[in-house]
């Protein structure tokens, strides 16, 4: 099956963020005023919306970029989706002049995105009812 991304399709990424994030993982305060200057990307395999994620320059430095909201529908999870739509982020990232990525990881996350080179900092915090971390990585 072909994949695709497209970025800058904000309605499928809210479609997506609904369903993973507040459906299933019961988030309330999912969406907000990020996502009107965000850069969403959306991954398909074929025609089937699969996943997405957003990022955007962190308004302290620009050079550092925020990933997240990363989301894959739970019949496209194990494919390796995941890992596509983060590398199509830091690729973006790059060409808009990111040095490094930073994210707010779920705790249960960390794994993933160490694999990618990405490393823990701070403390452990609770966004609405869930465990994160902030992890970073040079881009």
């Amino acid at each position: 099956m072909t994949l695709r991304f497209e970025r800058g399709n904000k309605a499928d990424a809210f479609a997506i963020r609904s369903k993973v994030f507040v459906e299933e993982q019961g988030f309330c305060d999912e969406f907000d005023d990020i996502d009107e200057s965000a850069l969403h990307v959306t991954l398909y395999e074929g025609d089937r919306l699969v996943g997405c994620a957003r990022t955007f320059p962190d308004s302290d430095d620009p050079t550092h970029f925020i990933f997240g909201r990363l989301a894959v529908l739970p019949e496209a999870r194990k494919k390796g989706f995941g890992a596509l739509i983060l590398e199509e982020a830091e690729e973006y990232a790059r060409i808009e002049g990111a040095s490094e990525m930073h994210l707010h990881a779920q705790c249960h996350a960390v794994p993933f995105y160490e694999r990618f080179g990405y490393r823990s900092y701070g403390e452990v915090e609770l966004d609405e009812h869930v465990e994160h971390i902030w992890m970073s990585k040079a881009l």
